[in-house]
């Protein structure tokens, strides 16, 4: 069955953050039946539940907090109030110090697969996002490759096809690696050797990686292959639009990647 479509709404950030309601209501008008939650700016998770009953908008994936020590309670209740199925992580807990070193990962592993077990108590999924940084080789061994061998396939990795190709690696190849972890991918388009330099900022939803230049365009109009990666997307029941910035009209270009990402077959919205 072709995914659903999603839209990572920290694309939108700032457009929420000046008008939350009017701007979900813009994305389901545009035919969004889903949306990846990060933060709520301008909302509150009550707040955004109430609207996306309202308006029909399922939310099946979040990018937050692992549901750990003290967070764990608050962490699963906001997932269960939102309909979540998974929650991943936009940037590991300790940031770059995560895959710093071969134990560094295997830590990171580990509290994922805490994570994990909280989780599934409720049935929900956790999972992990990754960026270009994270997908390098740790002492000859890639990263990613560590935290998979020492995590169930039950941890989630939500493969960033842009970020896997700027890392120098083959998203096709990726997909295929990650296997049934991949229920939910980002299908990010853009410039692949811009000269940008990427630095770390904090959001309200974690640590991310934002430059000052804007590679990132709407989909299908980029370097990416997302044709090729999404015939290697089996197991993914979620594709989501994301664009980390754009120096253009955002809504625009989420309109854009919506219109390619649905009249390619890549993915199916409600228009």
């Amino acid at each position: 069955m072709i995914p659903q479509i999603t839209v990572q709404l920290y694309s939108v950030r700032e457009q929420t953050a000046a008008d939350y309601e009017g701007t979900i209501r813009a994305i389901a008008a545009m035919g969004f039946g889903c949306v990846e939650t990060a933060g709520y700016p301008g909302s509150t998770p009550a707040k955004a539940a109430k609207l996306f009953q309202e308006l029909g908008l399922k939310a099946p994936t979040s990018h937050g907090s692992l549901p750990v020590g003290d967070k764990k309670n608050a962490v699963i209740e906001e997932a269960l109030l939102l309909g979540h199925e998974a929650i991943f992580t936009g940037c590991p807990p300790d940031f770059h110090a995560s895959f710093s070193s071969a134990d560094a990962v295997k830590a990171t592993a580990e509290l994922y697969c805490e994570a994990a077990a909280n989780a599934a108590a409720h049935g929900l999924q956790v999972g992990y996002h990754n960026h270009d940084w994270d997908l390098a080789s740790v002492g000859g061994t890639p990263g990613y490759r560590i935290f998979l061998e020492n995590t169930p396939e039950t941890v989630l990795w939500e493969a960033d096809v842009f970020w896997v190709a700027k890392a120098g690696l083959d998203p096709v190849a990726f997909l295929n690696e990650i296997g049934p972890r991949g229920k939910m991918l980002h299908f990010k388009d853009g410039v692949l050797n811009a000269s940008d330099t990427f630095t770390e900022a904090e959001t309200e939803s974690g640590k991310i990686m934002v430059s000052a230049s804007s590679p990132f365009l709407p989909a299908g109009t980029g370097q990416m292959d997302l044709l090729a990666a999404s015939r290697a997307a089996t197991f993914a029941k979620y594709i989501a639009v994301e664009l980390d910035s754009y120096t253009g009209d955002m809504m625009e270009a989420v309109q854009q990647s919506y219109n390619y990402l649905t009249s390619t077959g890549i993915a199916r919205g409600n228009k």
